[in-house]
C-alpha cells in the first residue's frame, strides 16, 4: 500500500495467551491506558508499520468478508473518533476476537497492538493491528564513568524490525466512499504474514486474516494473476536480450507461477532477481504503463493453468516446438547464431536448438 503523511493517534496494547494445558481459552489481558511513545520510539513505531504495510513490502492486498456486529471489522469501522476509555475497550474486543481465533494449543500468544491514524495530505482514517510474538535479546548498555560496553539481557522484546515475529494488517478508509456503503467498500485492507508466502502457510495464516480479521482472497485474483502473466510475457519478448536471456527469463516466469513455492507473487521481486537494474525499472514502469499494482499479489493461475503446462515457441515458418515447461527447462536449450549470407550480402538471424534426448517418433 503505497501511504505517505502517516499520523498515529491512539495506541493501545492488551496481551493474548496461548490456550491451557486442557485447550481452553485463557481470555486476554487488557491494557489499561493508551501508550504514549517519545519522539524516537513513535519514529520507529513508524518504520515498523511503513516495513510492513508499505509500498515495497511483502503485504497483499485482502477483502472485508465478515462484516457482522462484534467482528473485527465492526469495530476497526468504530474506532476513530473513540475517546480513550472507548478505544481501549473497542480495541480490547478485537484481542478477544483473536483469542477466539487461536483455537490451536500451539498458537503463541504475545502482544495486540491496536493503533488509529490518518494517511495522506487529506488525514483518511488508517488503523493498524499487530501482532507481535514475545522473545529474549540483549539491550547494549554503557558505563558512563568508565566507557565500559556490556549486554543486558531483555526477557521479552517485541515489534523487531524482523516481520517474521510479528503480524499485521491495515484498514485504510477509503476516499470519497459514503458511510453507508458496506465496510468491504469503504475500507481497503493490506495483510502481512510471512506464513502467507509459504506453499504450506495458507491453512496456518487462514487463523489471522480470515477468522480474526474478518477478511479473505480478493475474487479478482485468477485475473490478477492471468493479467500478469500475458503482460510479463509482453515485456520479456519486447525487451533488448539475446533469446537465450529472453528463453531464461520465460522459463523462470514459468516456473515461479506454476511451481514457485509462495502463495504470493512478487513482481518486483521477480525482476529484481533476474533482470539488471535498468530493466528493473523499465519493468516497473511498464507495469506502471497499464496500470497493474507492483505490490505482490495472491496467485491463483487457474486461467492460465493450461498455458504453464506447456512451454512453446512458434517460428515464422509455421514451425513450432513444445514441451511440459519444466521438461522445456532442463531439456532443451537455444541459442541465437548468425546465419549464411543471402545474395544480397544480407546475414539472417537463426535460432540453434539443442534437445538432450533422442527422437523416438516422427
Amino acid at each position: 500500500m503505497n501511504f505517505l503523511h502517516l499520523k498515529v493517534d491512539k495506541i493501545a496494547i492488551h496481551q493474548i495467551f496461548p490456550r491451557g494445558e486442557d485447550g481452553k481459552e485463557v481470555l486476554p489481558g487488557k491494557g489499561t491506558e493508551l501508550i504514549n511513545f517519545d519522539e524516537d520510539a513513535l519514529s520507529d513505531f513508524k518504520q515498523r508499520i511503513y516495513n510492513s504495510l508499505g509500498h515495497d513490502s511483502s503485504a497483499v492486498e485482502m477483502v472485508i468478508t465478515n462484516e457482522k456486529t462484534e467482528s473485527t471489522p465492526f469495530y476497526v469501522n468504530i474506532l476513530h473518533g473513540c475517546n480513550d476509555v472507548e478505544f481501549i475497550n473497542n480495541s480490547y474486543e478485537i484481542a478477544k476476537n483473536l483469542s477466539k481465533a487461536q483455537t490451536r494449543r500451539g498458537m503463541s500468544g504475545g502482544i495486540l497492538v491496536v493503533f488509529s491514524a490518518t494517511y495522506q495530505y487529506n488525514k483518511l482514517p488508517f488503523v493498524g493491528i499487530i501482532k507481535a510474538d514475545l522473545y529474549s535479546g540483549y539491550e547494549k548498555w554503557q558505563d558512563k564513568k568508565t566507557g565500559i560496553i556490556s549486554l543486558k539481557h531483555v526477557k521479552e522484546l517485541l515489534l523487531t524490525p524482523s516481520t517474521k515475529l510479528y503480524k499485521s494488517a491495515g484498514f485504510f478508509k477509503r476516499e470519497n466512499v459514503k458511510n453507508d456503503s458496506t465496510l468491504s467498500e469503504q475500507w481497503a485492507v493490506h495483510i502481512s504474514d510471512y506464513q502467507i508466502d509459504k506453499s504450506d502457510g495458507k491453512a496456518a495464516a487462514q487463523y489471522f486474516y480470515q477468522t480474526f480479521l474478518g477478511c479473505d482472497y480478493p475474487a479478482t485474483s485468477a485475473r490478477t494473476t492471468k493479467r500478469y502473466f500475458e503482460i510479463a510475457c509482453d515485456f520479456i519478448n519486447q525487451m533488448d536480450i539475446d533469446e537465450e536471456e529472453r528463453t531464461h527469463l520465460h522459463n523462470v516466469l514459468y516456473a515461479d507461477l506454476k511451481a514457485g513455492k509462495s502463495q504470493k507473487v512478487d513482481p518486483m521481486a521477480f525482476a529484481g532477481s533476474y533482470m539488471s537494474t535498468a530493466d528493473v525499472d523499465n519493468f516497473r514502469n511498464y507495469l506502471d504503463d497499464y496500470d497493474f499494482p507492483v505490490g505482490p499479489f495472491i496467485k491463483d493461475t487457474q486461467y492460465i493453468s493450461s498455458k504453464l503446462k506447456n512451454r512453446r515457441l512458434k517460428f515464422s515458418k509455421n514451425i513450432r516446438i513444445s514441451a511440459p515447461s519444466e521438461i522445456f527447462e532442463e531439456f532443451v536449450s537455444i541459442e541465437t547464431v548468425e546465419g549464411e549470407a543471402g545474395q544480397d550480402g544480407y546475414r539472417p538471424t537463426w535460432t540453434k536448438i539443442l534437445v538432450k534426448d533422442r527422437i523416438v517418433d516422427q
